[in-house]
């Protein structure tokens, strides 16, 4: 992306011999880091304007809700309001698998073609701004269709989409599994019951598998690359651990006068408990706060300082808590 600006603006190359934009779809568990590895290198690297949107809140055309065109507004506003800038800058589509659409044969004749307020609504709306030159949008952030609309070029920014696609790898399974029963029906493979599967490529060039869980094929063509996000080893999440969580723990009891103490045990015991849970390192948090609420609840507020130990007896985590008044 920076080098397509620099060629663009800096080296003057003519815009016929500029590669095409590219525009990437992350894929991977909750936790591994999709968001924060956007927001830190676009945002606080290389500090272009850059807009990470929840799209699911979208709505087609013509309905209550967000357009696709307010992705714009806010990286115009995100760019201090200059179009220029804002052009070169980076629209990060979380949720992205959330909007895929319902293929229930239930539904009424002409569903590809109907509107939705959902689903493929939103994927085609989606299909000019991730492909088209130039689009118009709102200046304000109101639903009326008679405000002022500027035209924001799009030949230099980049789509980034995220999502974890639960279930993706069990419909390319079922997509391959031939349908017999009885006597000449084949035994099916042994499945691991975890949440949490490696994403290969195979699966990543399974585009039917991705039209049977609801995304438009044309909409995942508009996708350069389809990027897989492993699921975060126990090495990484004990360094998450360390460096953030039990950091930031530290300094907030301190900061009430307890010392707060976290024995090797408990980190381990941690990390299994967030790895049980399959969440990443969504998980981490989620493990080490109940054991340190009750000891925040018997420390917190008192005139004289205190310590608390956590460590691991008996396969728990308990508390012990000293000089507290």
């Amino acid at each position: 992306h920076m080098q397509r600006l620099r060629r663009d603006f800096v080296e003057n190359v003519p815009k016929d011999e500029l590669p095409p934009r590219g525009n990437y779809l992350f894929l991977g568990t909750t936790g591994s880091g999709k968001t924060y590895l956007t927001e830190m290198l676009f945002r606080d690297i290389l500090k272009v304007p850059t807009v990470v949107a929840d799209v699911t809140r979208c709505s087609e055309n013509g309905y209550i809700g967000d357009d696709v065109q307010m992705l714009l507004s806010e990286l115009y506003e995100a760019a201090d309001q200059s179009r220029g800038w804002a052009s070169c800058g980076v629209v990060f589509l979380d949720e992205f698998d959330k909007l895929a659409a319902s293929r229930s044969s239930a539904r009424f004749a002409g569903e590809g073609s109907t509107k939705d307020v959902s689903g493929f609504g939103v994927q085609r709306s989606l299909l000019i701004l991730l492909s088209g030159q130039s689009s118009p949008f709102p200046t304000d952030f109101g639903f009326s269709g008679q405000g002022q609309r500027v035209i924001m070029p799009l030949r230099n920014l980049m789509f980034i989409a995220c999502g974890a696609f639960s279930g993706l790898k069990e419909i390319s399974e079922m997509n391959e599994a031939s349908a017999r029963i009885g006597f000449d029906a084949k035994a099916s493979p042994e499945s691991d019951d975890a949440l949490i599967s490696r994403i290969g490529t195979e699966l990543l060039e399974n585009t039917k598998a991705f039209s049977n869980y609801g995304i438009l094929p044309e909409l995942l063509g508009r996708f350069s690359r389809l990027v897989p996000f492993q699921p975060l080893g126990e090495e990484v999440m004990r360094q998450i651990l360390e460096d953030i969580l039990i950091d930031n723990y530290t300094r907030e009891f301190k900061s009430e006068g307890v010392e707060l103490i976290i024995g090797e045990d408990v980190i381990e015991h941690v990390v299994k408990g967030a790895k049980s849970r399959e969440t990443g390192a969504r998980g981490l948090r989620a493990s080490l706060v109940p054991h340190l609420k009750e000891a925040a609840f018997k420390t917190f507020g008192h005139d004289s300082d205190g310590r608390v130990l956590l460590k691991v007896v008996k396969g728990e985590v308990v508390a012990e808590i000293d000089a507290v008044a």
